[in-house]
Order: C-alpha cells, then structure tokens, then sequence
C-alpha cells in the first residue's frame, strides 16, 4: 500500500492509497479511512460506520471487478473540504452493473432467513449522504460523500 498527501493553500486536503486486490488490503484501507474521519472531526461511533462502508467498497472491488484475483490496483482518494469528506474508490476491473438503489424488505428478527449477501450496497448508501457509482473508460469509480456535522 502506498500513500501521498497533498494540500494547497486554502484548498482541499487529500490522501491517497493504493493497495493491491487482495482481501487482506481491505482492513488497511478501512481503519486508514477510519483514521482520517476521526481526525477530521467525526464522532467515534459514525468513524465506525464509514469504515464499515469502505471496507464494504473494496471487498465489493476484489470480490465482483476483480474476481478475486490480485495484482491490481484498489485506488482510494480521501478529500477534505469545506466541513465533508469524499472518499473515492477506483478500479479497471469489470464495471458495477447498472441497478436501482438497494433496497432491503425482511425481518431481522428472523435470523434463520436475513439475505447472505447483496447487503454492502444497502449498507454504503444508509451510512454515507450521497454515494455516486460511475465507469468510464476502463476506470469504475464510487464516491461516497459525508457532511462532518448534521
């Protein structure tokens, strides 16, 4: 994994990481994040669901554009400006089929019948304020959006 912070004068604070698609990356990426939105002001409790979010995004990348296959390049963008945060995951592998919004309809007192997958997506958008998916020109991206404070 690598790493690289850049900061004009008055302009937005960004980092980015590069890791390889390999699941074990993506606890890295996710507490890396989880430190950032901490320190850029996010209650400890909300830090935890954008981590969750994040690791949901690359597990998503590894496990669907990749296969699971590693050797490539997991991109992730933070961006601090103006009182939010972006955080940005990119890819060249199979692009995201296009979908609605998740949706979810069951019990989740019925332990025995909760859907075993399909759930990061649902989980992604209830955590971050706007999530954006788009594929372009061999490069997939998803940029989840988060103001600091209500």
């Amino acid at each position: 994994m690598s790493a690289a912070h850049a900061q004009g004068p008055g302009g937005p604070r960004q980092v980015q990481l590069v890791a390889d698609s390999r699941l074990d990356c993506t606890e890295l990426l996710a507490r890396a994040v989880r430190g950032m939105v901490a320190a850029a002001g996010l209650p400890p409790r909300e830090c935890a669901h954008v981590e969750l979010a994040v690791a949901e995004a690359v597990n998503n990348v590894v496990r669907h554009a990749y296969q699971g296959q590693s050797g490539h390049p997991i991109e992730l963008l933070f961006t601090l400006e103006d009182g939010r945060f972006t955080i940005e995951v990119s890819d060249t592998g199979t692009p995201m089929p296009k979908r609605p919004s998740p949706v979810f309809d069951f019990d989740p007192t019925d332990v025995a019948h909760l859907p075993e997958g399909g759930m990061g997506l649902f989980l992604i958008h209830s955590v971050m304020d706007e999530v954006e998916y788009r594929s372009h020109g061999g490069r997939n991206s998803l940029a989840m959006r988060r103001r600091l404070a209500a």
